[in-house]
């Protein structure tokens, strides 16, 4: 298949003026998922410092729950969760960021027994909203419009977020999910409504004002890990792994793996496939970059598998190879993932949060599982939208589209933590 170049600003700006333009009622699962909503389950806020157990009963193994914040805990009654993040300030203090129906909220999790919301950023009404983190500055998206939201957490200790603007430039307003690169300092939107929907980049030279300086415009990008290599043939290379496909993404549905150094010349490197594709959802790489597992968010439905993750050798980025699949044994969906320590985070929709030994990377083992929807674990939209596994301290929080946010003790992490400090201790 041929690939087209990138375009370059100056034609990417020609290019949105008439543009191709993605809606959310065509991206990925959308009606699924809004057919499947459910009521939002409120009940109190349960923080384990001060409360004996919370109102809710969530199967668990390997982890302990510290704190439950459900919608109702967050201001301007919204009716269901999706995204979260991490921030941690220069004190080191750790705050949750969660994605909910209206907007974004940000709770301390220091003491993550004892959660404290300080501040809500207010943002368009869709069950769709992502968040990524660059310095001090998160940058927000959603499905309902708004361009990208930029909130600066300079002041976040002192409880104070502020809603800095929402930046809308060239037609820009809907986006599916947002990435960073932290290392170089671009920020990524996915699913966007323009630019065919693909990968578009954009500068955040200066952080209040984050400006679109190229775009990998092939196909729709449903969400994408961008990462700088240091080492081997691709050594000061940036590489984005995009979960990607025509169309709405799902029209030959697969992994693309882009070079996106040259903003204004970005172009394929390789493509990967699977038996049975359905819907390229999210991909995220082993540490050593040696790995990449894959979510296929539509096959479980389709084909009746249990929950079913793909599992590609990256090592050579020119031609990755697939080699297999893991499994948790449920019949729940697989969502997002990041991987940390070793250790896979997934969060699976109706089975909730699943932990994973990745040992051996190409057949990674469950260990941990927090399941915050207790019901069933069938092939539906609800239940764990996202985890984040990053903290320092080493605590895990989950998003949960009807129950809110989740804040986690994974033993194997812990256990992980404990080690590392011990070590160096010595």
């Amino acid at each position: 298949m041929k690939t087209r170049n990138a375009l370059s600003a100056a034609a990417l700006l020609a290019v949105l003026a008439g543009g191709t333009f993605v809606t959310s009622s065509t991206a990925d699962d959308g009606n699924k998922k809004l057919l499947a909503r459910e009521r939002p389950v409120h009940a109190p806020m349960f923080r384990a410092a001060f409360d004996d157990e919370p109102a809710e009963a969530f199967a668990a193994s390997n982890t302990e729950l510290l704190a439950w914040l459900p919608l109702n805990s967050f201001p301007n009654d919204n009716a269901a969760g999706n995204d979260c993040w991490g921030y941690v300030s220069p004190s080191g203090r750790e705050y949750a960021i969660m994605g909910l129906e209206k907007g974004f909220g940000f709770v301390e999790i220091t003491q993550p027994d004892a959660p404290v919301i300080v501040g809500y950023v207010e943002g368009p009404s869709s069950v769709w909203h992502d968040i990524k983190v660059v310095g001090h500055y998160a940058y927000g998206v959603s499905e309902g419009g708004a361009g990208v939201q930029v909130v600066d957490l300079s002041n976040i200790d002192n409880g104070e977020v502020r809603h800095v603007k929402n930046k809308s430039q060239a037609g820009h307003s809907t986006t599916h999910n947002i990435a960073a690169n932290t290392d170089s300092g671009y920020l990524y939107l996915c699913g966007a409504n323009f630019a065919n929907g693909g990968l578009v980049a954009l500068s955040i030279e200066d952080p209040e004002n984050p400006t679109i300086v190229g775009a990998w415009s092939d196909m729709y990008v449903h969400d994408a890990q961008i990462v700088s290599y240091t080492e081997g043939k691709f050594a000061g290379r940036e590489i984005a792994f995009c979960a990607s496909g025509f169309g709405n993404g799902s029209g030959d549905t697969g992994l693309r793996i882009v070079d996106v150094t040259d903003k204004n010349n970005m172009h394929t490197i390789s493509t990967g496939f699977w038996e049975n594709d359905q819907y390229s959802h999210q991909c995220w790489l082993t540490e050593d970059k040696q790995y990449l597992y894959v979510n296929d968010e539509l096959d479980e439905e389709a084909y009746g598998y249990t929950t079913r993750t793909r599992v590609f050798d990256v090592s050579d980025v020119e031609n990755p190879v697939f080699v297999g699949n893991f499994s948790s044994g449920v019949d729940a969906i697989d969502h997002n993932l990041y991987v940390r320590d070793g250790l896979v985070f997934e969060a699976n929709y109706r089975s909730g949060l699943r932990v994973f030994d990745a040992s051996n990377p190409a057949e990674p083992t469950q260990i941990a599982y927090f399941d915050s929807y207790p019901s069933n674990d069938k092939a539906q939209f609800n239940g764990a939208w996202s985890v984040y596994p990053f903290f320092p301290s080493g605590t895990v929080i989950v998003s949960d589209i009807e129950r809110g946010l989740f804040v986690l003790k994974v033993d194997a992490l812990s256990d992980a933590k404990a080690v590392a400090v011990s070590s160096i201790a010595k």
